[in-house]
């Protein structure tokens, strides 16, 4: 998308907000509303992994202490239901136990310490946009290369040997290729010059 002077819009990426604390909520929320985010927010972190799985969301904002489910299991079902959704957990704690678990089951990107500093927050979630980013990309080259792949896979089955060129001091050896498969596909002058 383009503005009328023809600079390209960045894209707007989608952050979910989840606390049980509406007054630590709204807290997050305008500390990040005026970055440009698509801020969704809700107290309820069954609605905050319904919103994962129906949107594209870069990054999800959690607190760990909620009382239907805390931060680490909503990190981990939300990797789950959509792993490119980077996530941020939010806690009062200083435990140990809580980053090992938050590592281990949610794959918890950063973590910000309540009471936070604006900065901090936003810094985390800046970094959160930027992995978000780098893993998109990085799916969609393991999806060339998965299509590359099955495009060569296909190839052989159908015409045996012509994946298998080989380079050797500047020359290119093509192993001897079934002619009569190739007929049909708009070669049939090669394929008879190939018969001679």
């Amino acid at each position: 998308m383009t503005t009328p002077d023809s600079t390209p819009t960045p894209p707007k990426y989608t952050i979910v907000c989840v606390d049980d604390d509406p007054d630590m909520l709204a807290a997050v929320v305008r500390a990040l509303r005026p970055v440009g985010y698509e801020i969704l927010q809700t107290s309820n972190p069954v609605e905050a992994l319904d919103l994962v799985a129906l949107r594209d969301v870069a990054v999800l904002v959690s607190d760990y202490e909620m009382p239907e489910m805390n931060g680490v299991d909503l990190a981990a079902a939300a990797r789950r239901v959509r792993p490119e959704t980077v996530r941020v957990l939010m806690t009062g704690r200083k435990s140990l136990d809580t980053a090992v678990d938050g590592i281990n089951q949610g794959e918890i990107f950063r973590y910000v310490q309540k009471p936070f500093e604006l900065r901090t927050l936003r810094k985390a979630v800046e970094d959160a946009v930027e992995r978000h980013v780098a893993l998109l990309a990085s799916a969609a080259e393991h999806e060339v290369l998965t299509r590359r792949e099955r495009l060569a896979t296909e190839l052989e089955e159908e015409y045996p040997n012509i994946t298998k060129v080989v380079h050797t001091d500047g020359v290119y050896e093509v192993p001897p290729l079934d002619i009569a498969a190739l007929s049909g596909l708009g070669l049939d002058s090669i394929i008879a010059a190939a018969r001679t």
